[in-house]
């Protein structure tokens, strides 16, 4: 029962963070890259490539329609492809992020709170110099990555392009970050073979300080989702190991596997429990082991990847 409950609990968390990240994308987008033609990739890049095709009163309503079409037929890819139970979580991100998007460039209010920022930052500079569109570049690709990662974290995406990383990690088993690298890239480059012939010298430095910023994006991604990836094993010899598998299982909500040992010194047989959990449930384990048994001998062992109930779906690919 308390199993249920913690996973009850955990749940509509894991949504709001798919909620805040997908604002935070919108935000790193519309203030930073957006406004100086900057294309990383993403939905972001396609609509930065059709916009500017539009005139200058249209450009940023066909440039929503680019991300709201887009998002919805992504989607749709994924609930096929994915499954259900990710799908649910994207639609939270396909109706999130394009909102989020239209709030920064087109709402009355927060498009002025947007573009405040962008011009702060611009110090109202009529013409961008390269350590402008560098600097915007680099914070929107750490601003964007961090949104995206947290995203990952809540177990869905941000929607749109983002739909493929996890595509090509369950059919191709090519990791997320490395994928979205990939496809940001395609992106950049489509927009460098697209724009740059129109106007080679309004076009091609901010299509190159893209995959700088897509660099960055995918690094950040890396770093943050792969932190929060890691999972601990932790092995406890222990008197009170009863009290450290109920704890482990009624209040982590996570199984425990006891084991028993026999010394190699004096051939004492004794009890060993092994938990497989993440970072802030071993925090509460080891604190809670320490305030019962100060003498308890534990071992931590560091993995990338568990299989099973709790964890990832240990399912075939396509499937």
């Amino acid at each position: 029962m308390a199993k249920i409950n913690k996973i009850t609990k955990i749940r509509p968390l894991m949504y709001l963070v798919v909620i805040i990240g997908s604002i935070i994308v919108a935000f790193g987008n519309t203030v930073f890259l957006t406004p100086l033609d900057i294309n990383a990739g993403g939905l972001n890049g396609l609509g930065i490539i059709v916009m500017n095709f539009c005139s200058e009163s249209t450009k940023m309503i066909a440039y929503n329609v680019v991300i709201y079409a887009l998002s919805i037929g992504l989607w749709a890819l994924g609930y096929f492809l994915i499954g259900r139970e990710f799908a649910l979580k994207t639609l939270i991100s396909t109706i999130v992020f394009p909102f989020a998007t239209s709030l920064f460039t087109i709402i009355p209010g927060t498009k002025d709170f947007a573009e405040g920022i962008t011009k702060v930052l611009l110090n109202y500079s009529a013409e961008p110099t390269i350590g402008t569109y560098l600097l915007f570049s680099l914070i929107g690709g750490v601003i964007v990555g961090f949104g995206v990662a947290i995203t990952f974290i809540g177990g869905g995406s941000t929607g749109g392009v983002d739909v493929l990383t996890f595509i090509f990690e369950k059919y191709l088993n090519i990791k997320q970050s490395v994928a979205s690298f990939f496809i940001d890239g395609t992106i950049v480059m489509l927009g460098l073979l697209i724009l740059c012939p129109i106007n080679a010298e309004k076009y091609l430095l901010p299509c190159l300080v893209g995959i700088l910023s897509a660099a960055v994006t995918a690094l950040m991604i890396n770093i943050i989702y792969e932190v929060f990836q890691t999972v601990y094993q932790v092995d406890v010899i222990s008197e009170h190991w009863e009290k450290v598998s109920k704890f482990a299982q009624d209040e982590l909500g996570r199984g425990a596997t006891i084991i028993p040992v026999k010394g190699g010194y004096k051939e004492q047989e004794r009890i060993m429990v092994r938990i497989v959990l993440n970072k802030g449930q071993y925090d509460e384990l080891k604190e809670y082991i320490s305030s019962i048994d100060d003498r308890a001998f534990i071992t931590i062992t560091t993995t990338k990847a568990v299989l099973g109930e709790g964890f990832k779906a240990n399912k075939k690919h396509g499937k």
